[in-house]
C-alpha cells in the first residue's frame, strides 16, 4: 500500500477514478426507469442493445485514436464530449434526440473507462497488479456506493433531468486533474494489434478465453441488475427511491471493502482461481434466490444483494487481476476488447429482454433464472483456468 501511495501519477488516476465513478453511477440505476417514461420495455431493451453494438463498432478504432491523439488528448476530448452528451440527453424531450444521445453517452462512458484502465496499467508494476487493481476497484466502487444516495436524494427532491446535470458536473474537476498532472505522461509503445487480432489472440489462449468468459458473466450480472432489478422490485412494491436510497448503499458495501484485500491475496500465495470460483458460486446461489423471494421488505433485499456483491467483488477483482498480469499497457487493443465485455453483456441481456418482453411483463423473475444459468456456465470455464500463483507473463 505504501509503495502505491508514493506513486503520484497513480494517486491522480485514483482521483480521476472516483470522479468518473460519481459521474457514471449517480444516474446509473435510474436510467432504465427514466427511459421508460418515453419508451416501452421492448424499446428500452433495444436501446441498450443498439448502444452496446455502437460501442463495439466504435471501439474498433480506439487503439488507432489513442496512438494518434495520445491517451491524455483522447481522454480530454472524451470528457468534453460526455459533458455535452449527458446534459443534452437530460434536458430534451425529443424522443429521437433522447435515443441518439443515450447511445452517444454509453459510447463515451465506455471509452473513458478504457482510458482510465490504460492510465492505471501505465503506472503499475506487475508484482503489485493485484493490490493496484484491488484499490482501483475499491475507489471505483466507493463512488458507486455513495452515488445512489445522491441520486435518490435528487430524485426525491428534484427530477430525472437534475440527476444527469449533477452527474455531468463531476467531470469538470476531472478535466482539471488530467490537464494539470497527465498532460506530459510518456506514452507506451502501443502494439499494432487491432480488435480482431486481439480476439484471435484470446481465442487461441485458453486461459485468456476463460477470463473473458468469467468477466462476461460478471458484466451480465451487473447489466441485469442495472436494467431489470429496479423494474422487478417496483412490481413487488419497492419504489425506485427506496431502492436507490436504502437498498443499494447497503448492497454495494462489499464492492468497497473487499477488492483491495482480495487483490493483495492474489499477489500472495492464495491464487486467483480459488477466489474466482468461490465468487461465482455465491453469485449463482443469490441469483436463484431472486426467483424464490417475493417479499417487499427492503431489508431482505438489501441483505440478499449485499451477499451477491460479495460474489461479484471476488469474481471481478480476480478476473481483472488475472487479465492485467498477462498483458502490458502497450496492448491497447486487447485492453479495449476486455473493456468492451460490458457492452457485449448489455447486448446479450438486452436482447434476451427484447425477445422475452411479453413474458417478462407477467414473469419478470425469468431474467434471473436465465442469469443464474449463465453464471453456472461461467463456473464451468472458471474451474478450467490454469494460472499459477503470482504469474508474471507481461
Amino acid at each position: 500500500m505504501h509503495a502505491i501511495l508514493r506513486n503520484k501519477l497513480l494517486i491522480v488516476t485514483y482521483i480521476l477514478t472516483m470522479l468518473y465513478a460519481l459521474h457514471y453511477a449517480i444516474p446509473l440505476y435510474a436510467t432504465s426507469s427514466f427511459l421508460h417514461m418515453y419508451f416501452t420495455s421492448a424499446y428500452v431493451s433495444g436501446l441498450y442493445v443498439v448502444a452496446s453494438i455502437a460501442t463495439l463498432i466504435a471501439s474498433l478504432s480506439i487503439a488507432k485514436s489513442i496512438r494518434r491523439f495520445h491517451t491524455y488528448g483522447f481522454t480530454f476530448f472524451l470528457v468534453i464530449a460526455e459533458i455535452i452528451a449527458t446534459i443534452t440527453f437530460a434536458i430534451t424531450d425529443n424522443l429521437f434526440v433522447i435515443a441518439l444521445f443515450f447511445v452517444i453517452h454509453i459510447i463515451l462512458q465506455s471509452f473513458l473507462y478504457i482510458c482510465l484502465n490504460i492510465f492505471i496499467e501505465s503506472f503499475s508494476k506487475n508484482a503489485n497488479t493485484g493490490s493496484i487493481r484491488g484499490l482501483f476497484f475499491t475507489i471505483l466502487n466507493l463512488g458507486v456506493l455513495v452515488s445512489p444516495m445522491i441520486g435518490g436524494f435528487i430524485l426525491a427532491n428534484y427530477s430525472f433531468k437534475a440527476l444527469y446535470v449533477v452527474a455531468s458536473l463531476f467531470l469538470i474537476p476531472f478535466l482539471y486533474f488530467i490537464h494539470k498532472y497527465l498532460t506530459h505522461v510518456k506514452e507506451p509503445a502501443y502494439s499494432s494489434v487491432d480488435i480482431f487480432g486481439a480476439l484471435k489472440r484470446v481465442l487461441k489462449d485458453k486461459n485468456l478465453k476463460a477470463i473473458f468468459i468469467v468477466d462476461l458473466v460478471v458484466e451480465s450480472f451487473y447489466s441485469t441488475m442495472i436494467i431489470y432489478s429496479p423494474i422487478y422490485l417496483a412490481t413487488i412494491g419497492i419504489p425506485l427511491t427506496t431502492y436507490m436510497t436504502y437498498i443499494l448503499p447497503i448492497a454495494l458495501i462489499p464492492l468497497v471493502i473487499f477488492p483491495y484485500e482480495l487483490g493483495h491475496l492474489a499477489d500472495g500465495h492464495y491464487g486467483e482461481k480459488n477466489i474466482l470460483v468461490s465468487g461465482l458460486l455465491i453469485m449463482a446461489v443469490t441469483t436463484f434466490l431472486f426467483v424464490i423471494i417475493t417479499s417487499s421488505n427492503p431489508l431482505i433485499w438489501a441483505l440478499l444483494l449485499f451477499v451477491s456483491r460479495i460474489g461479484t467483488s471476488a469474481t471481478e477483482t480476480m478476473a481483472f487481476t488475472s487479465f492485467f498480469k498477462k498483458i502490458g499497457p502497450e496492448d491497447a487493443s486487447l485492453t479495449a476488447l476486455f473493456m468492451n465485455i460490458r457492452g457485449v453483456s448489455i447486448i446479450f441481456v438486452g436482447s434476451i429482454g427484447f425477445i422475452f418482453a411479453p413474458l417478462l411483463i407477467e414473469r419478470p423473475q425469468l431474467m434471473f433464472i436465465i442469469l443464474g444459468c449463465v453464471i453456472l456456465w461461467g463456473i464451468s470455464y472458471a474451474i478450467r483456468i490454469q494460472l499459477p500463483n503470482n504469474h508474471h507473463n507481461k
